[in-house]
């Protein structure tokens, strides 16, 4: 089953199951707030994050928001459980001219298709690393 993931609050991703921040349903979460997944018929034109590895491989993550924070802390929008994850760690940002990510400053860098970077913009099919977790993106 594939799934895409919708941002309403702060995602969380780690080995912790009592404190994950995703409900597994094959409908989106109640209207009231919270996290849910819908089946993947997203237009191409809808950005998009698909975690390729570690127990979560295979989980879509809708960028609808001008700005998305990922990061170990809990008032990112993408929280990223791994000690090898700054607290906030990189920002992807839509403009105009597409997507663009950016390293935050953080302790042990960003790579983007196997070279470390501090900001670029992104294109269909860049892998994205981040502490130990790898994430494609899509558009």
């Amino acid at each position: 089953m594939r799934a895409l993931i919708e941002i309403a609050e702060t995602l969380i991703f780690g080995l912790f199951p009592t404190r994950a921040g995703v409900k597994v349903a094959s409908r989106k979460a109640n209207r009231g707030g919270g996290v849910g997944l819908a089946e993947a018929r997203v237009p191409s034109k809808n950005a998009r994050l698909t975690i390729t590895n570690s127990c979560f491989a295979g989980l879509e993550i809708a960028l609808r928001k001008r700005k998305t924070t990922l990061g170990r802390r809990l008032d990112c929008d993408i929280c990223l459980d791994d000690s090898l994850v700054s607290d906030q760690h990189a920002a992807i940002t839509r403009t105009d001219t597409g997507f663009h990510i950016e390293d935050l400053n953080s302790r042990h860098g960003l790579t983007l298709n196997g070279k470390e970077v501090h900001q670029r913009k992104l294109h269909n099919g860049d892998t994205i690393e981040i502490g130990n977790f790898r994430l494609r993106f899509s558009c």
